[in-house]
């Protein structure tokens, strides 16, 4: 598990969103059985490091998010770049560790099929295999020798490299396997994090351009632009794309046929609800009320519930219809009606 430095930008973006969020320092302490007054020294930067995965439960505390890191990771984080970006600069964002693990090896991001078709083609041309590109992958051969070869630096994590007590640069050992590569290419596999697709693609281009091992920062631009282009983003990428963009119809270019997909079917949503709403709008409110406070009672088990297929019942009448809605209310009732030490005993996935 990663070990992060309690950097004076990681200490005041921990205090600044637990004030925006009106979470007391008292409950993030409790929730992570630690004293107030750690978190009073968290948050002044006199801890010295902290372990990802307390890190990760104090942001998704705070946030509101404690079902799963994955879902914190697809629908937080941005909060938290929104944050450091208010305050910082671009250089002093990219040196946060804690955040450039959770945007590229933590965050999984939806592949563009068209992205793996192109990648397929580029390596049909080159004629050569999943095993050849995983084995350039692998080898780190832009690396410093003695961080490549040294085995204390663990594989898929963004460390940086100390010496006489001083950082001289950042990097990350890479390490995937034929398989998720495999999946991943035959689209069996649909989302990966950042640095899998971008070392694919770098190593790509090395052996398409017949580079050496020497690290090459243009061939790695490119890389990013090649993944920019067909929508794969990290956060940090699609944000500067952003500020850059000097129209809505180039913010609107920015956005992937999953997040055009997601407009569109929250649209539909609350055109849905307003349609409601125009025939009874006390009703709504009271039904729309009950259904925020199930999400916030369990965002996780409300989105499995209204992925339940109830479409594939396909014509049913009104009064078996209602019939359901009865059956339902009842199971509900016989929940609420284990004693609290039954609740618990296991958590679901």
């Amino acid at each position: 598990m990663a070990k992060y430095d309690v950097t004076s930008e990681l200490a005041e973006t921990i205090r600044t969103v637990r004030i925006q969020n009106h979470v007391t320092a008292k409950s993030v302490a409790n929730h992570i059985g630690k004293s107030k007054s750690y978190i009073s020294k968290l948050e002044k930067g006199e801890i010295k490091s902290i372990q990802e995965e307390e890190l990760t439960t104090i942001f998704r505390f705070i946030l509101g998010n404690d079902e799963g890191n994955q879902d914190f990771m697809n629908n937080k984080l941005e909060k938290l770049l929104d944050t450091l970006d208010k305050r910082y600069s671009k250089d002093e964002i990219n040196e946060q560790l804690w955040f450039y693990n959770y945007d590229t090896v933590m965050r999984r991001i939806p592949i563009p099929e068209t992205l793996i078709d192109d990648i397929n083609s580029r390596i049909q041309l080159q004629q050569i295999s999943i095993q050849d590109i995983c084995d350039r992958i692998n080898a780190n051969e832009d690396i410093y020798p003695d961080v490549k070869n040294a085995d204390k630096y663990p594989f898929n994590e963004w460390l940086a490299f100390v010496k006489n007590h001083q950082e001289k640069f950042r990097f990350i050992k890479m390490m995937v396997s034929n398989s998720e590569i495999e999946k991943i290419l035959t689209k069996q596999q649909t989302s990966c994090n950042y640095v899998t697709l971008l070392s694919l693609v770098y190593y790509l281009l090395k052996i398409e351009r017949n580079t050496g091992e020497k690290e090459d920062d243009n061939l790695m631009r490119e890389a990013c632009d090649y993944l920019n282009n067909y929508k794969f983003f990290s956060l940090t990428e699609k944000y500067k794309l952003k500020k850059q963009a000097k129209s809505k119809a180039e913010l609107d270019d920015l956005m992937s046929s999953f997040d055009k997909e997601n407009s569109r079917l929250l649209y539909e949503i609350v055109t849905t609800f307003k349609l409601f709403s125009d025939v009874d709008i006390a009703k709504t409110n009271k039904n729309l009320k009950v259904f925020v406070n199930n999400l916030k009672w369990d965002s996780s088990f409300m989105m499995a519930l209204i992925s339940t297929s109830f479409c594939d019942l396909n014509s049913m009448s009104f009064t078996v219809k209602k019939q359901m809605l009865t059956e339902i209310q009842a199971i509900i009732q016989k929940y609420k009606e284990i004693p609290d030490s039954q609740k618990q005993l296991e958590v679901y996935e």
